[in-house]
């Protein structure tokens, strides 16, 4: 049986530092190369905690749960292997929820939280999900991380202003004037996204657009499209709040004999696989969701030892333009 002499040994440090790997505990300095070290030298020697003993030891699980919006939107991809890659550095595991199943007076909340299932919890956007959902969860000892910003409790979050601003910035650099902003809902990301939209719109000399449409899915996109159609003056360019609603732009526009990027120029934030296989690829705002994840671990992690969890914006990176096929200058501007 592999003991954690044995991956110490391996690993060339003490065994007080595989302890502190094993156990998320930072008390031990080390550098992440040595962390690393102490990881690859576990899987080497197939390591297995005895997780019922540490857990009695620690009175905890090593079990930490992550409630998302939608489970089906290819946005979280990266975010979960952020999630599931840094709780594997730490020794413990993650149960993945679904805000759509907890609804006032449904026992999902009563059971993760009532019989010491998990640790702490991280949950995307709050503001998606039911009020008394979202009391009772602050009302339980539990610590909770929000992967977006939060009035009530530790956050961490992606610079979703930038993105709309670099998004909104990247279509006046091909002279577009006519630009709206469509999809999202009434949530912290979008009121940032649509933000940095305003202010390169203003700062430009020129009048932002009012929103148009609400939600995250095709038919938002197409939904938003028909109404800008309908202004006063067509847009030439959109920003899409979401990976989806892009895909329902492209759709209407296709419905209706609008070609992409000829007649309209199409950006979206976020950006995923399908992005770049659609027809035309789509630019997009590469948005850090792999390093998000991996912060909320470590900052849940950081409160269930009992420590303060600083949070914030990620600096490092930033949003990034990917620049495809759906996006094309002005040239009667």
């Amino acid at each position: 049986m592999t003991t954690q002499r044995d991956i110490a040994r391996m690993a060339g440090v003490s065994v007080a530092v595989v302890s502190a790997v094993l156990n998320g505990t930072t008390h031990t300095r080390m550098s992440e190369a040595t962390r690393a070290r102490v990881i690859q030298a576990m899987e080497n020697l197939d390591y297995q905690p005895n997780q019922a003993a540490r857990s009695l030891r620690l009175n905890r699980t090593g079990m930490i749960a992550l409630i998302l919006h939608k489970l089906d939107n290819p946005v979280y991809t990266h975010l979960l292997r952020g999630v599931y890659g840094a709780a594997a550095e730490r020794g413990g595991t993650v149960l993945l929820g679904d805000a759509e199943t907890m609804r006032s007076g449904s026992q999902f909340v009563t059971r993760l939280l009532s019989h010491g299932t998990v640790d702490g919890i991280l949950i995307r956007d709050d503001s998606l999900f039911d009020d008394d959902v979202v009391a009772e969860l602050r009302s339980h000892p539990k610590p909770i991380l929000s992967l977006d910003y939060a009035q009530d409790h530790p956050w961490v979050g992606i610079d979703d202003c930038r993105a709309g601003e670099i998004a909104t910035r990247f279509l006046l650099n091909l002279r577009h004037r006519r630009i709206v902003f469509i999809g999202g809902a009434t949530g912290h990301a979008f009121r940032q996204r649509y933000l940095g939209y305003q202010q390169e719109m203003q700062q430009a000399g020129l009048e932002p657009a009012p929103h148009l449409a609400t939600g995250f899915g095709e038919q938002a996109g197409a939904d938003g499209l028909r109404q800008a159609l309908q202004l006063p003056a067509a847009p030439t360019a959109v920003v899409v709040n979401n990976v989806m609603s892009a895909v329902g732009v492209l759709a209407a526009a296709r419905d209706l004999g609008i070609a992409v990027p000829d007649q309209l120029s199409v950006v979206g934030i976020h950006d995923v696989g399908l992005m770049e296989h659609l027809r035309p690829a789509v630019t997009a705002v590469r948005m850090p969701m792999y390093e998000l994840g991996r912060a909320g671990v470590h900052g849940l992690y950081e409160l269930m030892a009992g420590r303060p969890c600083t949070g914030g914006i990620i600096a490092d990176p930033e949003p990034e333009l990917v620049v495809r096929d759906s996006a094309t200058a002005l040239t009667d501007a």
